[in-house]
């Protein structure tokens, strides 16, 4: 009995610990837009470190973002388009290095509808 607990008073921290995730983001994933986002934001539950993000059109053709702040860790990541964004379907693929050294990668995907 007393080994049982010593045993899950060790692990519990480590159970405890929980990995970063996504949140949240704008555009919200699926999101059908009338009017081109400002920006496009990427909110997770704790700082993480993005090391990669990619706009792409429905044909698969990147459209270069610009990242706002730099490359320390944190819990939002900000990007405007450094074009407007004509209508149709789009993606952005994003890749971060969570608190932990755990790498996590998402897809975002959102359709600009012609007005």
């Amino acid at each position: 009995m007393h080994h049982a607990l010593a045993v899950l008073l060790i692990l519990a921290p480590s159970l405890a610990l929980a990995h970063s995730e996504l949140r949240g983001s704008s555009p919200a994933e699926g999101a059908r837009l009338t009017a081109p986002p400002a920006e496009i934001l990427l909110r997770f539950n704790e700082p993480v470190q993005v090391t990669f993000l990619r706009l792409l059109d429905a044909a698969g053709q990147p459209l270069a973002l610009r990242r706002a702040g730099d490359a320390a860790p944190r819990r939002e990541e900000r990007a405007v388009p450094e074009l407007p964004l004509p209508p149709g379907a789009w993606h952005l693929e994003w890749r971060a290095i969570s608190a932990d050294g755990h790498p996590i990668r998402g897809t975002l995907r959102f359709t600009l509808e012609a007005p």
